[in-house]
């Protein structure tokens, strides 16, 4: 049984701590693969600086370890007309993995603040029996307890649960201290070509705020 772990998040950009919790979450549940799912824009256009979706996607599928870990990003969500939910975008991928028979157990991170609402999304009990699930849980956080006050207990058993630290770097505290200039630190927290990217990136954004004209 071929097992494919599948990521979704904004990746606005992806970090060292997103692809070192993805490989954790890999290695509890076994999974032979890891598919990032980078966020529709328009879920993403309220950050402050947008990384367009397409460039969220290849900057995952052309990060240095990407082919030795066996992870990729998907497509699915970024050339979507519109936004889709998250119970249907994960349903899409499954239907088109397993038509070429490729994975058929499919295993889903999730944040706790995620896991604690899972019961307001939509289709969220079809969700829940369709699929597992990986929590990520941080310091003094309880997936039991959690599941518990969501009344998700009978589904207990489709969920792992992983630790993550305490001070896993946020996107939004990367593209903080890029906004800052700070791209030294910038360096140590996101893979290498992202680091390069962000630095052409922030330089294009910060001459057109001057007015100065940008031919791309």
């Amino acid at each position: 049984m071929n097992k494919i772990l599948l990521i979704p998040g904004s990746f606005n950009p992806i970090t060292n701590a997103h692809v070192d919790m993805a490989l954790t979450a890999k290695k509890a549940v076994n999974a032979d693969a890891i598919l990032f799912i980078p966020a529709h824009d328009t879920y993403v256009a309220k950050k402050k600086t947008l990384i367009p979706g397409y460039c969220r996607v290849s900057l995952i599928n052309s990060m240095p370890n990407c082919d030795e870990n066996n992870m990729w990003a998907s497509e699915v969500e970024t050339t979507s007309f519109f936004p889709q939910r998250t119970y249907n975008t994960i349903t899409q991928i499954r239907d088109m993995n397993e038509k070429d028979y490729i994975f058929n157990e499919y295993y889903i991170c999730l944040g706790m603040d995620n896991i604690e609402t899972l019961t307001t999304w939509y289709n969220w009990k079809p969700f829940v029996e369709e699929y597992n699930f990986v929590a990520c849980v941080r310091e003094g956080q309880n997936l039991e307890t959690a599941l518990r006050e969501a009344n998700l207990m009978e589904y207990k058993d489709h969920f792992t649960e992983i630790q993550i630290p305490e001070n896993h770097t946020s996107s939004s505290l990367v593209r903080d201290l890029c906004e800052k200039g700070e791209f030294e630190k910038v360096k140590e927290l996101v893979p290498r070509n992202v680091y390069e990217y962000l630095i052409r990136f922030y330089d294009v954004m910060n001459r057109m705020e001057e007015g100065e004209y940008i031919n791309v």
